[in-house]
């Protein structure tokens, strides 16, 4: 499974990737212009929890999408950006986002989240994972 870190800090979030693209990237980076100042905010956030941790953020930006899948989201404005917590150092693996639209949680998202934790633990269990860096990306 291969891996983009997204912020690292005393922590990491990172991302999973989907062959040559990353959709926790991409929610971030691509969008309508009316969201465009929530994804940095969004960023911000990452930045601060691989700097902090989860401990002393406030509950408004991040909580449980799904406690049987242990799938999480981190929340900033109408936006919703999917992860599970990771193992060692990545406190944090993104697997995507979405416009929140209705008072539950994306459950094609978080269905896509249960399936990349199942692949991430395996993947950690068979030493497997691999970060990609910016420079393979291109």
């Amino acid at each position: 499974m291969k891996l983009k870190v997204l912020a690292e800090g005393e922590y990491e979030i990172v991302a999973v990737m989907d062959g040559e693209s990353c959709p926790a990237v991409e929610f971030l980076t691509e969008g309508p212009a009316n969201t465009e100042s929530v994804r940095i905010g969004l960023a911000k956030m990452l930045d601060h929890v691989a700097d902090k941790g989860f401990q002393g953020v406030p509950s408004k930006w991040s909580h449980e999408a799904n406690k049987e899948e242990q799938v999480y989201e981190f929340i900033k404005g109408p936006l919703r950006l999917f992860y599970f917590k990771g193992a060692g150092k990545q406190i944090a693996v993104c697997t995507g986002g979405v416009r929140k639209k209705g008072d539950k949680a994306d459950p094609a998202a978080v269905a896509t989240a249960s399936g990349m934790r199942q692949a991430y633990f395996k993947a950690v269990e068979d030493e497997t994972l691999e970060i990609v860096s910016d420079e393979e990306d291109q």
